[in-house]
């Protein structure tokens, strides 16, 4: 890869050939899938147990009303 200066823009001239640019696609791919498997592995390890606190058989049955 190179960086093309003598333009009012400066742009990046990409040296890959087809063949190189399909194999570098190939391997990002893989990559990302292999991340995004490992990924839902850990999160389906992650031992997630949301327990909500009992209440007391009794709250709410007694009100305190001061009149």
């Amino acid at each position: 890869m190179s960086l093309i200066i003598n333009e009012q823009t400066p742009s990046v001239a990409n040296e890959q050939s087809p063949g190189q640019q399909a194999i570098t696609a190939k391997l990002a791919k893989s990559h990302q899938e292999i991340q995004g498997q490992m990924a839902l592995e850990l999160i389906q390890s992650a031992d997630i147990n949301v327990t909500t606190p009992s209440l007391p058989a009794n709250l709410g049955n007694s009100i305190n009303i001061k009149v």
